[in-house]
């Protein structure tokens, strides 16, 4: 079902893959070795805020609750990057206002606002930091639905350009942070490489969750072909969805399950 709950389960897959990343993220910071303990603990602090929001009484708008997310963010946040998404959040916020429920449509003003809010950090693309990943990233993904092109074709070429994006801060000659003024090439920025685990996290259970309602649901579009048909938002003119997948076990997968398919 694609309901307020998806949005906090999005982010719970973020934190669960920057938690697997967190100690290969650690040793990439050279300089404090706590990258990977900063960003898992402050998408951590974003989903339980986002979690406490959706569970007040009566229906929850989207926009406040990242609103909320971005605050608690902003004040509590840990290392020099959550700042950075604390404004993307707020982004975010801003285009999500006045929808009660998380739909496949929401995602990429969900992932246009993270990138605006980036842009104001004054980082500049090119230069090695966190902004070389989210803008190709999430700008492939962009022009992908833009242009029509399936929802799987637009996640794969996303994840792509995250990791290549990640991999080429290390031609950059300075770092962020305790980095800057040093010669950096050679070194994957950590907050780069934080970014791509948090793409990755974000897209990785789109993409199962893609996969499996296509394999599950009568109907569905060649993997790579042509505009999605996967539902979207809730349809006024009574045609039927396909049913959903039977349970993966994983109850993120399941959730975000709801985006792609079965009871809205």
């Amino acid at each position: 079902m694609a309901n307020a709950q998806s949005l906090v389960a999005l982010f719970e897959a973020m934190t669960q893959n920057l938690e697997r990343d967190r100690d290969n993220l650690n040793q990439l910071d050279r300089d404090d070795n706590d990258t990977g303990d900063n960003m898992v603990a402050n998408f951590r602090l974003v989903t339980a805020t986002l979690q406490q929001e959706i569970n007040r009484e009566g229906e929850t708008d989207l926009g406040v609750a990242l609103g909320q997310a971005a605050q608690t963010l902003r004040s509590e946040g840990r290392g020099g990057t959550a700042a950075v998404y604390a404004d993307g959040l707020a982004e975010a916020a801003n285009r999500l206002t006045g929808k009660t429920s998380f739909t496949l449509d929401d995602l990429l003003p969900l992932l246009e606002g993270l990138a605006r809010g980036a842009q104001q950090s004054g980082r500049q693309p090119g230069e090695g930091s966190l902004l070389d990943v989210l803008l190709p990233a999430i700008g492939s993904y962009s022009q992908a639905k833009r242009q029509g092109q399936g929802d799987l074709e637009a996640i794969l070429g996303a994840l792509l350009e995250a990791r290549r994006g990640a991999t080429g801060t290390a031609s950059a000659s300075t770092g962020y942070g305790r980095g800057a003024g040093r010669d950096t090439r050679g070194e994957i920025d950590p907050g780069a490489a934080g970014a791509a685990s948090l793409l990755e996290g974000l897209l990785g259970a789109l993409l199962q969750s893609a996969m499996r309602g296509q394999s599950g649901g009568a109907g569905a579009p060649g993997m790579y072909g042509g505009p999605s048909t996967l539902p979207r938002a809730e349809s006024s003119t009574g045609e039927a969805r396909p049913q959903a997948p039977a349970s993966s076990g994983n109850p993120i997968l399941d959730m975000l399950g709801g985006l792609f398919g079965g009871n809205r």
